[in-house]
């Protein structure tokens, strides 16, 4: 993912950072294809090479890629990407969304809430897109960092003091999801950033999906922790 409000002004990876992963993947794809499970072992892989700790949680379920497919599906230019249904099989699409039916949540820097919700009347970006999380999920996440925003920025897939420097972290959560359009990312939206993977799952290994843009009414919004 990669999820904050849409993923907005992300900074890219270090050098050091990116090619780590990339000599993750490529062993993966040498060693590893066929790997359902890929995305998440990667994202684990890297993150103990780069010296950082691997996320304690599991999540449920995977998505049915092989390291080639995702290859496959990287390699192809942002705004040319297939659409999800071309390589995920509708019954893995349906249970993936039935996830996200009881509310979403998604996290953003205070000063991105400030520019970007308070002077605004709906959220998201200009392809009407948002990164969201299952709420499930984010409070099971809140739950693990009990105040610590640097498990979200290595759930999320963000660069580690990437919330910090941006005055600390906001959570926002929408119950009413009934007309948003859940959907699986393409990897074509605004928000997508170096960090995202195809099949619904963020680097981190968390579930996400994008809605239409969120009428700023319907949003609960929580201060988690400042400087």
């Amino acid at each position: 993912m990669n999820m904050s409000m849409n993923k907005t002004s992300r900074p890219k990876k270090r050098l050091n950072t990116a090619g780590v992963w990339l000599l993750i993947t490529a062993l993966l794809f040498l060693f590893g294809t066929g790997s359902p499970a890929f995305a998440e072992k990667a994202s684990a892989d890297s993150a103990a090479v780069a010296g950082e700790a691997a996320p304690t949680w599991k999540w449920l379920g995977k998505a049915p890629l092989t390291a080639e497919q995702v290859q496959e599906i990287l390699a192809v230019p942002k705004g040319e990407r297939p659409d999800p249904s071309a390589y995920l099989d509708k019954k893995y699409i349906c249970r993936h969304l039935k996830e996200f039916r009881s509310g979403v949540s998604f996290v953003m820097g205070l000063d991105n809430y400030v520019m970007y919700v308070l002077t605004r009347k709906f959220i998201g970006r200009e392809d009407n897109s948002c990164f969201v999380m299952p709420k499930t999920v984010c409070d099971d996440i809140a739950k693990a960092a009990k105040g610590d925003i640097s498990v979200y920025e290595q759930a999320l897939g963000f660069e580690p003091g990437y919330f910090k420097g941006h005055g600390g972290l906001v959570r926002i959560d929408v119950l009413d999801v009934e007309d948003l359009h859940i959907r699986i990312p393409s990897g074509n939206e605004a928000g997508a950033n170096a960090w995202w993977l195809p099949g619904g799952y963020t680097s981190g290994g968390v579930p996400e999906a994008i809605t239409d843009l969120i009428p700023k009414s319907r949003i609960l919004v929580t201060r988690l922790q400042g400087e």
